[in-house]
C-alpha cells in the first residue's frame, strides 16, 4: 500500500474556477447565443403584426454572425481549458483507484472530463445555430 503524505497531493494542479469554466463556459456561451440572436432577429423580422421577408435594418445578419463567432470562440476556449485540466490531473500519484476517492482527487478528474464532454456537445450546438445564419434567409415565414 502506498503512503500518502497529504490528503490531495495534486490539489493545486488545476484551480477550481478553471474546472468550473471548463464545465459551464460552453453551455453559457450557447445560451447567450440563443438569447441574443433570437431576440435580435425576431425583433427585426417581426416588428409588428406582419412578418417581414427582409429585416428593415441592414446589418442584422452581420451582427448575429459576429455574436456567433464570439460564442464559438468562448466554447473553444472552454473545451481547451477542460482538455488542459484533464491532462494536468488525469494521472494521479500512483495510488490504487479506491484510494483516489479517499484523497479527493476524483472530483477534479470528474469535473475535467465532464467539461470536455459538455464543451464538445455545446460547441456542436453553437456551430449548428451558426450555420443557418450563413446559409438561409433570416426572415422566414
Amino acid at each position: 500500500m502506498t503512503s500518502i503524505s497529504h490528503q490531495a497531493p495534486r490539489r493545486g494542479t488545476v484551480a477550481l474556477p478553471t474546472l468550473w469554466f471548463g464545465i459551464f463556459g460552453a453551455p453559457i456561451a450557447w445560451a447567450l447565443q440563443l438569447i441574443i440572436n433570437y431576440s435580435l432577429v425576431a425583433h427585426y423580422c417581426y416588428p409588428s403584426d406582419v412578418p417581414l421577408r427582409v429585416p428593415r435594418v441592414g446589418g442584422v445578419r452581420g451582427v448575429a454572425i459576429v455574436v456567433s463567432v464570439i460564442v464559438v470562440v468562448i466554447a473553444l476556449l472552454a473545451l481547451a481549458t477542460a482538455i488542459r485540466s484533464w491532462g494536468g490531473i488525469r494521472h494521479g500519484h500512483g495510488a490504487e483507484h479506491r484510494q483516489l476517492a479517499e484523497v479527493r482527487e476524483e472530483r477534479a478528474r470528474f469535473m475535467a472530463y465532464a467539461g470536455i464532454l459538455l464543451s464538445v456537445v455545446f460547441l456542436f450546438a453553437t456551430l449548428m445555430n451558426t450555420v443557418p445564419l450563413i446559409t438561409s434567409s433570416l426572415c422566414m415565414y
